[in-house]
């Protein structure tokens, strides 16, 4: 035990030993700095813990996202392809029904181009019967050389040798016809008794100028129809004057026709 009074007041110089009330204050504030201390660690440690967790949980979750993407990137793909497949099909399936729809008013278009209307079909119908029986009755005849053998299987198939050569009057001309009906085309149907597959061609010569037309029986219609030539790409005459030379023919080749 120290020999000082509790009340003696040190002098400069002179050491002085801690008490043991010293003491104790030391270790308290050495015990509170410790525990300071250990919370900071803690509290460092806990939130070093949750920021690798948190980084952890983001990267699956970055991950899981781009597999996501991965996988139903084909299927969205694959779905947007099939849809613009379908959609492309459907144009594509109503062009063709359209373009199919086009040519076949256009075929029918080139085919009724052809057409020559008959004012006075009941008058048309009795004439051409009447030429009819004339060329089918006719006496057969051989061509007048090579130049006319070729002239007539270019122009007039199926005439067995039946070729009508006959002039009409037009005002103050005389113009030339040859004409002859398709007898063997008609020959079955004749044989059965048919009216079916009749068919009379006849050129029209005007000047240097070849005029080709047909009359031919519609077996539907019951009627004669009038007529340019399948491969006519112009017509020489309007319809209306190529009807009324057609009748012309027609009353001509009933009286020359033998």
């Amino acid at each position: 035990m120290s020999e000082l009074p509790e009340d003696h007041v040190p002098t400069p110089g002179e050491s002085v030993k801690p008490t043991l009330m010293d003491r104790g204050k030391r270790a308290a504030e050495m015990a509170e700095r410790t525990a300071a201390a250990a919370d900071s660690a803690s509290n460092a440690i806990s939130a070093i813990k949750w920021t690798a967790i948190a980084i952890v949980a983001l990267t699956f979750a970055g991950v899981g996202y781009g597999l996501y993407k991965i996988i139903s990137a084909p299927a969205k793909a694959a779905a947007n392809a099939a849809g613009v497949m379908t959609d492309g099909v459907k144009a594509g399936a109503g062009k063709i029904a359209d373009g199919a729809g086009a040519i076949k008013d256009g075929g029918a278009g080139v085919l009724n181009r052809l057409d020559i209307p008959v004012a006075d079909t009941a008058r048309f119908n009795a004439l051409a019967e009447t030429a009819y029986q004339a060329l089918d009755g006719m006496d057969p005849s051989e061509p007048a050389g090579v130049k006319d053998r070729i002239y007539r299987a270019k122009n007039f198939g199926g005439n067995e040798g039946r070729v009508c050569n006959f002039e009409i009057k037009s005002g103050n001309a005389a113009l030339p016809v040859t004409m002859a009906a398709d007898n063997e085309a008609h020959a079955t149907a004749k044989a059965l008794g048919s009216l079916d597959d009749r068919l009379m061609r006849f050129i029209l010569t005007a000047g240097d100028e070849d005029i080709a037309m047909k009359i031919s029986w519609d077996n539907e219609a019951k009627s004669w129809a009038l007529g340019w030539k399948s491969t006519t790409i112009k017509k020489p005459v309007e319809d209306e004057i190529a009807a009324a030379r057609a009748a012309d023919v027609l009353s001509a080749a009933a009286r020359e026709c033998r």
